[in-house]
């Protein structure tokens, strides 16, 4: 989606939830939030980045013979995918999604931006450090401007009764 249609849907469901007092905004951008994770997790479980793009696989590992102990390309973040490591923060200005704890956090952190850490040490102290590929795990996808019409649609209908 290109910042232009971003804008444009933001002038436009701006000027729907102008129109609404701000319980009814909080509990729309609550819905907003809940509806967004829920899309972002399976994404995450699917391994798929918000453009739609298939995730970076996974390097195999290998034990002390070389030889092959995990195999790539299997499913990744079990822990970051998992609805209770992510809350919504929402009020009736705006709509974050964030992780839950400091853990949760560091590890969102370290894939969606591609950062280096140490993995482990060597046997004589030296640092084993691996720098991950960027996987972005958060973000706003063309699919997700239906979940924005629909919720703009139900606070529609809700405001005609």
């Amino acid at each position: 989606m290109a910042d232009d249609d971003l804008s444009r849907l933001d002038d436009w469901l701006g000027a729907i939830v102008a129109g609404l007092a701000p319980a009814e905004r909080q509990r729309a951008a609550v819905r907003l939030g809940q509806m967004l994770r829920r899309a972002n997790l399976a994404r995450i479980a699917a391994n798929v980045e918000p453009s739609g793009d298939p995730m970076g696989r996974r390097r195999p590992r290998f034990d002390r013979k070389n030889k092959v102990r995990a195999i790539s390309g299997r499913k990744m973040f079990r822990g970051l995918r998992a609805l209770r490591n992510w809350k919504v923060d929402a009020d009736a200005d705006g709509v974050k999604i964030a992780p839950i704890n400091g853990v949760v956090a560091r590890v969102a952190e370290i894939n969606h931006f591609g950062e280096q850490v140490t993995i482990g040490r060597l046997r004589d102290g030296r640092r084993i450090r691996h720098r991950y590929r960027e996987r972005r795990l958060l973000g706003f996808g063309p699919e997700d401007e239906a979940l924005i019409l629909d919720l703009a649609a139900g606070l529609i209908e809700d405001a005609k009764r």
